[in-house]
Protein backbone atom coordinates (compact mmCIF):
# COMPACT_ATOMS: atom_id res chain seq x y z
CA UNK A 1 0.00 0.00 0.00
CA UNK A 2 1.37 3.78 -0.86
CA UNK A 3 0.56 7.08 0.55
CA UNK A 4 0.82 10.72 -0.34
CA UNK A 5 3.38 11.86 0.32
CA UNK A 6 2.74 14.43 2.98
CA UNK A 7 5.19 15.51 6.28
CA UNK A 8 8.26 13.68 4.67
CA UNK A 9 8.23 16.07 1.60
CA UNK A 10 7.90 18.94 3.68
CA UNK A 11 11.09 18.48 5.73
CA UNK A 12 12.60 17.45 2.93
CA UNK A 13 11.61 20.49 0.90
CA UNK A 14 13.23 22.50 4.06
CA UNK A 15 16.81 21.08 3.15
CA UNK A 16 16.78 20.34 -0.41
CA UNK A 17 18.31 23.39 -3.06
CA UNK A 18 16.53 24.97 -5.77
CA UNK A 19 15.87 22.42 -8.50
CA UNK A 20 17.89 22.77 -12.24
CA UNK A 21 15.77 24.93 -14.59
CA UNK A 22 15.94 25.09 -18.40
CA UNK A 23 15.61 22.95 -21.56
CA UNK A 24 18.66 21.90 -22.96
CA UNK A 25 21.48 22.89 -20.71
CA UNK A 26 25.25 22.99 -22.09
CA UNK A 27 27.71 21.53 -19.69
CA UNK A 28 31.12 21.25 -19.80
CA UNK A 29 33.27 19.25 -22.03
CA UNK A 30 33.78 16.81 -19.43
CA UNK A 31 30.39 16.45 -17.84
CA UNK A 32 27.37 14.53 -18.85
CA UNK A 33 24.90 16.70 -21.73
CA UNK A 34 21.80 16.81 -20.04
CA UNK A 35 18.46 18.02 -21.04
CA UNK A 36 15.85 18.71 -18.23
CA UNK A 37 11.73 18.87 -18.57
CA UNK A 38 9.62 21.29 -16.49
CA UNK A 39 6.41 19.15 -15.81
CA UNK A 40 4.11 19.79 -12.59
CA UNK A 41 5.74 16.11 -11.32
CA UNK A 42 9.08 17.26 -10.93
CA UNK A 43 9.45 18.87 -7.48
CA UNK A 44 7.89 15.59 -6.17
CA UNK A 45 10.87 13.72 -8.06
CA UNK A 46 13.32 15.80 -6.22
CA UNK A 47 12.18 15.51 -2.73
CA UNK A 48 11.37 11.87 -3.44
CA UNK A 49 14.93 11.12 -4.22
CA UNK A 50 16.57 13.10 -2.02
CA UNK A 51 14.64 10.77 0.87
CA UNK A 52 15.73 7.98 -1.40
CA UNK A 53 19.58 9.10 -1.61
CA UNK A 54 19.36 9.23 2.10
CA UNK A 55 18.49 5.83 2.79
CA UNK A 56 20.75 4.62 0.89
CA UNK A 57 23.03 5.69 3.13
CA UNK A 58 21.46 4.86 6.65
CA UNK A 59 23.67 2.05 7.95
CA UNK A 60 20.76 1.79 10.57
CA UNK A 61 18.12 0.78 7.70
CA UNK A 62 15.65 -1.96 9.65
CA UNK A 63 13.93 -2.44 6.68
CA UNK A 64 13.31 -6.02 4.95
CA UNK A 65 14.66 -7.33 1.88
CA UNK A 66 13.39 -10.23 -0.78
CA UNK A 67 15.55 -10.40 -4.29
CA UNK A 68 14.29 -12.00 -7.31
CA UNK A 69 15.30 -13.19 -10.57
CA UNK A 70 12.70 -12.95 -13.41
CA UNK A 71 14.23 -14.81 -16.64
CA UNK A 72 12.58 -14.43 -19.98
CA UNK A 73 13.61 -15.38 -23.56
CA UNK A 74 12.46 -13.56 -26.16
CA UNK A 75 12.64 -15.14 -29.96
CA UNK A 76 14.48 -11.69 -31.41
CA UNK A 77 18.51 -10.82 -31.48
CA UNK A 78 19.94 -9.11 -29.07
CA UNK A 79 20.24 -5.45 -30.59
CA UNK A 80 16.39 -5.43 -31.42
CA UNK A 81 15.19 -7.09 -27.76
CA UNK A 82 17.89 -4.46 -26.21
CA UNK A 83 16.19 -1.46 -27.97
CA UNK A 84 12.52 -2.00 -27.13
CA UNK A 85 12.75 -3.71 -23.66
CA UNK A 86 15.38 -1.15 -22.49
CA UNK A 87 12.49 2.15 -23.40
CA UNK A 88 10.96 3.04 -20.61
CA UNK A 89 7.73 3.88 -22.47
CA UNK A 90 7.65 0.29 -23.85
CA UNK A 91 5.70 -0.81 -20.79
CA UNK A 92 2.33 1.29 -21.35
CA UNK A 93 -0.38 -0.58 -22.06
CA UNK A 94 1.84 -4.11 -20.73
CA UNK A 95 2.66 -2.85 -17.07
CA UNK A 96 -0.25 -3.75 -15.14
CA UNK A 97 -0.67 -0.47 -12.87
CA UNK A 98 1.47 1.71 -15.13
CA UNK A 99 -0.72 4.67 -16.91
CA UNK A 100 1.77 7.16 -18.15
CA UNK A 101 6.00 8.13 -17.57
CA UNK A 102 6.80 11.98 -17.26
CA UNK A 103 10.41 12.16 -17.68
CA UNK A 104 12.30 14.85 -15.78
CA UNK A 105 15.53 14.48 -16.85
CA UNK A 106 18.30 12.46 -19.20
CA UNK A 107 21.59 12.97 -19.25
CA UNK A 108 24.35 10.85 -21.76
CA UNK A 109 27.96 10.43 -20.64
CA UNK A 110 29.36 9.08 -23.84
CA UNK A 111 29.49 5.47 -21.73
CA UNK A 112 25.58 5.69 -20.06
CA UNK A 113 22.07 6.91 -20.68
CA UNK A 114 20.43 8.39 -17.38
CA UNK A 115 16.37 8.84 -17.39
CA UNK A 116 14.80 10.39 -14.01
CA UNK A 117 11.21 9.91 -14.81
CA UNK A 118 7.89 9.00 -12.27
CA UNK A 119 5.93 6.44 -13.29
CA UNK A 120 1.64 6.87 -12.82
CA UNK A 121 0.28 3.67 -11.88
CA UNK A 122 -3.22 2.46 -10.59
CA UNK A 123 -2.45 0.18 -7.85
CA UNK A 124 -5.34 -1.82 -6.82
CA UNK A 125 -5.35 -2.03 -3.10
CA UNK A 126 -8.45 -4.73 -2.61
CA UNK A 127 -11.89 -2.87 -3.78
CA UNK A 128 -9.99 0.51 -4.12
CA UNK A 129 -7.51 1.85 -7.18
CA UNK A 130 -5.03 3.86 -5.45
CA UNK A 131 -3.13 6.83 -7.92
CA UNK A 132 0.54 5.82 -7.05
CA UNK A 133 3.34 7.84 -8.26
CA UNK A 134 6.37 5.88 -8.61
CA UNK A 135 9.94 7.85 -8.59
CA UNK A 136 13.00 6.08 -10.38
CA UNK A 137 16.42 6.67 -12.18
CA UNK A 138 17.49 4.32 -15.13
CA UNK A 139 20.72 3.75 -16.45
CA UNK A 140 21.76 2.76 -19.57
CA UNK A 141 24.93 1.05 -20.19
CA UNK A 142 24.65 0.12 -23.98
CA UNK A 143 27.95 -1.30 -24.70
CA UNK A 144 27.72 -4.04 -21.97
CA UNK A 145 23.35 -4.36 -22.57
CA UNK A 146 22.82 -4.02 -19.16
CA UNK A 147 20.51 -1.70 -17.39
CA UNK A 148 20.12 -0.85 -13.48
CA UNK A 149 16.62 1.17 -12.24
CA UNK A 150 15.91 2.09 -9.11
CA UNK A 151 12.33 3.06 -7.24
CA UNK A 152 11.48 4.73 -4.55
CA UNK A 153 7.80 5.50 -3.42
CA UNK A 154 5.66 6.35 -0.30
CA UNK A 155 5.77 4.70 2.21
CA UNK A 156 9.39 4.04 2.01
CA UNK A 157 9.85 1.54 -0.23
CA UNK A 158 12.25 0.99 -2.43
CA UNK A 159 13.12 -0.96 -5.22
CA UNK A 160 16.73 -2.26 -7.06
CA UNK A 161 17.01 -3.48 -10.33
CA UNK A 162 19.45 -5.16 -12.79
CA UNK A 163 18.25 -6.08 -16.05
CA UNK A 164 20.55 -7.89 -18.01
CA UNK A 165 20.58 -9.61 -21.99
CA UNK A 166 22.20 -12.62 -23.09
CA UNK A 167 22.68 -13.35 -26.66
CA UNK A 168 21.79 -17.64 -27.11
CA UNK A 169 23.59 -17.73 -30.37
CA UNK A 170 20.38 -18.71 -32.07
CA UNK A 171 18.47 -15.86 -32.68
CA UNK A 172 16.99 -15.45 -29.91
CA UNK A 173 17.82 -13.37 -26.30
CA UNK A 174 17.16 -14.18 -22.51
CA UNK A 175 16.52 -10.92 -20.41
CA UNK A 176 16.95 -11.78 -16.37
CA UNK A 177 15.47 -8.96 -14.31
CA UNK A 178 17.60 -8.94 -10.74
CA UNK A 179 14.74 -7.34 -8.38
CA UNK A 180 15.55 -6.39 -4.80
CA UNK A 181 12.51 -5.64 -2.98
CA UNK A 182 13.35 -3.16 0.55
CA UNK A 183 10.23 -2.42 2.32
CA UNK A 184 9.04 -2.56 5.94
CA UNK A 185 8.56 -6.17 7.09
CA UNK A 186 4.62 -5.49 7.07
CA UNK A 187 4.93 -4.21 4.01
CA UNK A 188 7.28 -6.57 2.05
CA UNK A 189 5.14 -9.58 1.12
CA UNK A 190 2.74 -7.36 -0.62
CA UNK A 191 5.23 -5.45 -2.33
CA UNK A 192 6.76 -8.23 -3.51
CA UNK A 193 3.50 -9.73 -5.05
CA UNK A 194 2.32 -6.92 -6.66
CA UNK A 195 5.98 -5.88 -8.11
CA UNK A 196 6.40 -9.36 -9.42
CA UNK A 197 3.54 -9.62 -10.86
CA UNK A 198 3.63 -6.54 -12.79
CA UNK A 199 6.97 -6.97 -13.93
CA UNK A 200 6.01 -10.49 -15.07
CA UNK A 201 3.35 -8.58 -16.94
CA UNK A 202 5.32 -6.36 -18.21
CA UNK A 203 7.69 -9.25 -19.65
CA UNK A 204 5.08 -11.14 -21.31
CA UNK A 205 3.59 -8.67 -23.05
CA UNK A 206 6.55 -7.11 -24.60
CA UNK A 207 7.52 -10.36 -25.57
CA UNK A 208 4.21 -11.17 -27.06
CA UNK A 209 4.44 -7.72 -29.28
CA UNK A 210 8.30 -8.03 -30.08
CA UNK A 211 7.56 -11.91 -31.49
CA UNK A 212 4.44 -10.70 -33.35
CA UNK A 213 6.11 -7.75 -34.78
CA UNK A 214 3.71 -5.13 -32.63
CA UNK A 215 6.84 -3.26 -31.58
Amino acid sequence: MRFKVGYALAIACATMGSPAVGSAMARADDAPSCIESENGYKLEWQVSWSIYRAEQQNPDDGRSVTEVDLPVTIDAPLDKVWDIYSDVRNGIGRHSFLKDIIVHSTCDDGDTHTTDFTALEDIPTGPVIFPGHTQAEQILHPDEHYYTSDSWDVPNVTTHQVITFADNGDGTTTVNEHLTFIADAALLDFTVSNGVAAHQATQEGIKRDIESGKL
